[in-house]
């Protein structure tokens, strides 16, 4: 009987995975800062990873190739992260903050 109730199922990883959705998604709603929005949106992407992994997992096998994807996924992220530090480096340097409000109002 308790076996069953400490049992982790596909359940609670789609609840763990809108969970940090709803937390990335807020951050990059409320957040001023680059950085921290980029951060966000990668919370997001992780979510997503999470859930096709858990849909991969518990649906009998019939996503074949879900750690492929999610592989792919993860890769695609990373390089889409190193981009946007990049850009923030040269941003940086030139406005010597990161915040969009003090830049929006800059270049009025």
């Amino acid at each position: 009987m308790t076996e069953s109730v400490f049992e982790v199922g596909l359940l609670h990883y789609l609840l763990l995975a809108l969970i940090l959705f709803i937390i990335g998604m807020t951050g990059a709603v409320v957040s001023r800062n680059m950085v921290r929005i980029v951060m966000s949106l990668l919370i997001v992407s992780i979510s997503i990873v999470i859930n096709f992994l858990s849909f991969g997992c518990f649906c009998n096998d019939s996503l074949k190739y879900t750690n492929i994807m999610c592989i792919l996924i993860t890769v695609m992220t990373v390089l889409q992260v190193t981009g946007a530090f990049a850009l923030f480096l040269k941003v940086y340097h030139a406005n010597e903050y990161l915040d969009v409000e003090k830049i929006k109002d800059k270049e009025n």
